[in-house]
């Protein structure tokens, strides 16, 4: 699966929390807010501090401090299904860090795919919440893992693609990847495996390579006749 290079992505990536972000205080400990994974009445809740979550997330605090539902009883369904991606969101407000499988773990394909799908998840959510930091933070993650296991993120490719807008950030890092590490013949022998945006957004990432290329000629693209 993997192709020839590497993709040049460089390593001094900036830190994806600002600098001059001053942390929460928690100037009301004793008042919480519950967030849950999805609409179902079964959905386990999360609690968090109200001044953790409303520091970080824009949404969270309109929402919270609003007279709709979300003001009213203090709870907040998000959209996402999983409860790890909700645990780590909770966790994320309080460390500032991603406490997910390391990149150097050996991850079988399946296991592998599967943290690929949470990660993106979580980006999803961190962009719906208005959190650059953790989103940033998310995909130093997924950056890290391909790098491990030198493997292209397929297991996230179409959730991707179903969920963010063109010229996502996300977007242009998947196609960033598979342009340098997609093993043609892979590719044309598992065309389902691609969404078809993706493969509009390579060869518009392609394009100003052609002019790089020789000319060609006409001939080069006849029928060829065979000798009598």
């Amino acid at each position: 699966m993997a192709g020839r290079r590497t993709a040049t992505i460089s390593s001094a990536r900036p830190a994806g929390r600002p600098k001059n972000k001053k942390s929460p205080s928690l100037k009301n400990p004793f008042t919480l807010v519950t967030l849950y994974a999805g609409n179902e009445g079964t959905a386990k809740p999360f609690k968090v501090h109200t001044d953790f979550a409303c520091h970080y997330s824009p949404v969270f605090k309109a929402a919270f401090n609003s007279d709709f539902i979300e003001g009213q009883s203090q709870e907040y369904r998000l959209d996402v299904d999983e409860e790890e991606v909700v645990r780590l969101l909770v966790e994320w407000f309080y460390t500032q860090t991603l406490n997910t499988r390391r990149p150097d773990e050996k991850l079988d394909d399946a296991a592998s795919m599967e943290e690929d799908l949470l990660l993106a998840k979580l980006w999803v959510l961190a962009d719906k919440l208005l959190l650059p930091q953790l989103q940033n933070q998310v995909l130093d993650k997924l950056e890290e893992v391909c790098e491990a296991v030198v493997r292209l993120p397929l297991g996230c490719l179409h959730y991707v693609y179903s969920n963010t807008p063109p010229r996502s950030p996300l977007r242009q890092w998947c196609v960033h990847r598979f342009a340098f590490m997609l093993d043609e013949n892979w590719l044309a022998d598992h065309p389902d495996r691609f969404p078809h945006e993706i493969l509009i957004e390579l060869i518009v990432f392609f394009r100003p390579c052609v002019y790089n290329l020789p000319d060609a000629q006409l001939a080069d693209f006849y029928v060829k006749i065979p000798d009598n």
